[in-house]
């Protein structure tokens, strides 16, 4: 059983940093590549690189993934019928219906975190025709910018409304909604186990399901700074670029929140977990 459960998490561990080697590595290969030098990369050539990057960054997003759930796995096997902490954040998903809560609240996150972020856009004062753009069509802009922010692939739908993938910023949404809907698949576990034991959730346990349902909303603190600043949806394009720095700040600061809040939603299952067998 020791060798199963260290020989899932090594092979976890293997997959995790596979995937995102190489992601860094497409990045940075592709940056160096896409700028412009001395010898300068014919335009076909730079668009079936740009692809072939697009692709290598959703393959490596999916090992990372695998790699993780596989660590997951491999933590559930180890800590089980333990008194540790992580014995009772894997615990909470024994249940089916945790994981499919979790895929909920991700893909509900996923889609208003999309709006907030700029990757789905509704511009309702822009006409994508007018400006000579076929709807519905795709194009891909493959030159120039830093590692992680080319390149750009847009999807017009309609006259205004658009999908646009910075591969930096679809990373990070994943990344955070997945978090998000952990952190409140958890928090559910958490309300619902309270009530059956007819317990009141420990401070410590209140502030955990608080962060797990609402920290994860970093997007906000940049919708914030766009509405301080004065920049309605009008003034959205030409702010996205003075914003995006900001936002890539606002998103990576919730994440160790996001990672620390499982932790405290396990202290508060441990205590209701205790009374309940008392």
């Amino acid at each position: 059983m020791d060798a199963s459960w260290q020989e899932l998490r090594d092979r976890g561990f293997r997959i995790l940093f596979l995937g995102l080697f190489s992601m860094a590595i497409a990045f940075i290969i592709y940056s160096r590549l896409s700028m412009p030098s001395g010898v300068p990369i014919e335009s076909s050539q730079l668009t079936n690189m740009a692809y072939a990057i697009l692709a290598v960054t959703a393959a490596s997003m999916a090992a990372a993934l695998y790699g993780a759930y596989s660590i997951f796995r491999s933590e559930k096997t180890r800590t089980a019928n333990t008194d540790k902490l992580v014995a009772f954040i894997t615990g909470a998903f024994s249940d089916k219906k945790y994981w499919k809560i979790m895929v909920v609240a991700a893909i509900g996150y996923g889609v208003f975190f999309a709006f907030l972020s700029q990757i789905l856009v509704y511009r309702p004062d822009v006409s994508f025709v007018q400006r000579g753009i076929a709807v519905p069509s795709f194009e891909i802009i493959p030159c120039c910018g830093a590692p992680g922010y080319m390149p750009i692939f847009s999807v017009y739908f309609t006259d205004n409304f658009l999908l646009l993938v910075i591969p930096v910023n679809v990373i990070l949404a994943s990344v955070v909604s997945i978090m998000v809907g952990f952190n409140v698949a958890m928090s559910v576990y958490a309300y619902q186990l309270s009530r059956m034991v007819q317990a009141r959730t420990s401070l410590v346990g209140g502030i955990g399901m608080t962060t797990g349902l609402f920290v994860g909303c970093p997007t906000c603190a940049g919708s914030m700074v766009s509405a301080v600043l004065g920049l309605g949806i009008a003034g959205a394009g030409a702010s996205t670029s003075a914003l995006a720095s900001f936002q890539t700040v606002f998103i990576l600061a919730s994440i160790p929140a996001l990672a620390v809040a499982p932790f405290l939603l396990a202290r508060s299952i441990r205590s209701i977990s205790r009374c309940r067998v008392k």
